[in-house]
Order: structure tokens, then C-alpha cells, then sequence
């Protein structure tokens, strides 16, 4: 008995002390079933995104740890299913990432069937519920996309410090409130959401230039320059549980 619990003792120090590692699914919609719904950069959101994850300053995510859905891939099953096979393979320390640019309604991101039976959204609910079901202690999700702040309508409090008993830092990043559309612009080819978060990440929110980027810098950055960009007709909108030092980038 003693060998087993010096054994369990081992396992648990080594998960908690092995490098972080992210776990990502990326979908983005251009080009929908109904042509009538079609974007025009949605797709590059995510190609961006997914280049910025697998470089250096990304963290350089492992291929078996991420994937990208454009367009015909991007069904509500397969985000689902595509989240559960990612997600399924992090340990307790590690971070689950999953970002949507496409279409949006109250209560729902819009994958490439969409039609107007509302069991044909990607609904916020089905979101939460797949990163409840893993045990990471870090989880975000990031959408470009119209009223993705109905995420959390009825909240709409911002980022909550984690209490002690709380395991898990979630954060929840949307482009737009959730009675605002989300734009995009042939000037930066992309979402002003997607343009902003990216840069962010990239090295214009480290404001304190010791390379890390965290919530309490990224999300400013973000927030002030689309609102600025889009003349105030778009307000990025944080919910979650997290401590506003939360590392959500690194540049070293």
C-alpha cells in the first residue's frame, strides 16, 4: 500500500510541474452553406490565429494539440466532437483555447450549416458545457463574431478574481457586446477584433515590456482599440474567473 501511494504521490508532482502545455481548436467561416450568410475574412481570422499559436511567441503548439476548421469543416458536430478529441488529451496544468470567427446571434455562434432552426447554432451553452467536462485549470475562449457577448447577457460583471476554492481560470473574450455587431474592414483584411487581439499578443500589449502578456494588458489593448477603430459602434466585452495577472502569452 505504502509503494502504491509514494507511486500516486510521484505521478501527481509530475503533473503539476511539467511544462504547460495549450490545447486549441480554431474554427473559421467565410464561406457558409447559405452563400447569403457569407464573410470575407473569417477565415483569415483563423489561418492568423493558428500561425501566431504555432510560432515562437505562440508557445509553438505541438500539431497533435491544435486544430483549425474553415469553412465546410466547421459544422456543429465537428467543433464538437473536434473539441472533444483535443481537449480530452490535457493534463490538470494545462490550457484549453477555443476561438470561433464567423457569424453570431444571441446565445449562439452560426457553424457552416446554419439555417434558421435555431438546433443548428453552435449555442454558448454547448461551448461551456464542453469545457466543463475537462479538468485543465486554464481555459479562454475568443470569438469575432456578432453579439458574442450574450455569452454572458445576463452577468456582464467583467473578469472575477479566482476565490481559493476555485481550481479552474476561465476566460472568456468577446469581440462585441451582446446588442453589437462585430465588423470586419478591407483596410486590415480581418476582424477589428482578430486584428487587435493579434497584435496584442504579438508584443503591442506588453506594456510593461517584460515580455509576458497578460489579461490585465491584453484586454485593455484590445478593448481600446476597437472601440477607437470602429467608432465606438463595437465595445470587446471580458467575463470569467481569473486572476488579472494570468499569463495569456509569452514573447521570450
Amino acid at each position: 500500500m505504502k509503494t502504491k501511494l509514494i507511486i500516486i504521490i510521484i505521478i501527481l508532482f509530475l503533473q503539476q510541474t511539467k511544462a504547460q502545455q495549450k490545447f486549441v481548436v480554431i474554427a473559421g467561416i467565410a464561406d457558409y452553406k447559405d452563400n447569403r450568410l457569407d464573410l470575407r475574412y473569417s477565415d483569415d481570422d483563423a489561418y492568423r490565429f493558428y500561425a501566431y499559436l504555432k510560432s515562437t511567441k505562440g508557445g509553438s503548439v505541438q500539431d497533435e494539440n491544435i486544430r483549425i476548421l474553415i469553412d465546410e469543416a466547421a459544422t456543429k458536430k465537428n467543433i464538437l466532437k473536434t473539441m472533444d478529441n483535443i481537449f480530452a488529451k490535457a493534463s490538470q496544468n494545462d490550457m484549453l483555447i477555443f476561438s470561433f470567427s464567423g457569424h453570431g446571434i444571441e446565445g449562439a455562434f452560426c457553424p457552416y450549416e446554419t439555417n434558421s432552426n435555431y438546433n443548428s447554432m453552435l449555442k454558448h451553452s454547448d461551448i461551456k458545457k464542453m469545457f466543463k467536462k475537462y479538468p485543465a485549470k486554464y481555459k479562454i475562449i475568443f470569438a469575432d463574431a456578432c453579439h458574442s457577448g450574450s455569452i454572458y447577457k445576463k452577468t456582464n460583471k467583467g473578469l472575477k478574481p479566482v476565490n481559493k476554492t476555485n481550481k479552474t481560470n476561465i476566460v472568456i473574450i468577446m469581440s462585441s457586446k451582446y446588442n453589437e455587431e462585430s465588423e470586419e474592414n478591407p483596410k486590415i483584411r480581418q476582424g477589428a477584433f482578430s486584428y487587435y487581439l493579434l497584435r496584442g499578443l504579438q508584443g503591442k500589449a506588453d506594456r510593461n515590456n517584460d515580455k509576458i502578456i497578460t489579461i490585465k494588458e491584453l484586454f485593455p489593448y484590445i478593448k481600446a482599440n476597437v472601440i477607437n477603430f470602429t467608432n465606438n459602434r463595437q465595445t470587446p466585452f471580458i467575463e470569467g474567473k481569473a486572476p488579472k495577472n494570468m499569463i495569456i502569452g509569452k514573447l521570450k
